[in-house]
């Protein structure tokens, strides 16, 4: 038996091994299909909430410069 043989296939991050380490490649296969869609719906809301915002306060407006002064740049 080669070394290579004995390292996972796969190696997921720790939190999401420890939640789907007795899981069948089916119940992963459905749990990803359920989290991509809840992860479109968190996108979708996330963008209709910030749309909903009042627009931030703009700058306050530079005064207009005289012409001697402008003839200076």
């Amino acid at each position: 038996m080669s070394m290579k043989s004995q390292r996972p296939r796969v190696i997921l991050e720790p939190d999401l091994q420890a939640e789907v380490e007795l899981f069948s490649w089916q119940a992963r296969l459905h749990l990803a299909r359920k989290l991509e869609r809840w992860a479109h719906q968190l996108r979708v809301s996330a963008k209709i909430i910030q749309r909903d915002l009042p627009p931030p306060p703009s700058p306050p407006s530079l005064k207009p410069l005289c012409a001697a002064k402008l003839r200076l740049n």
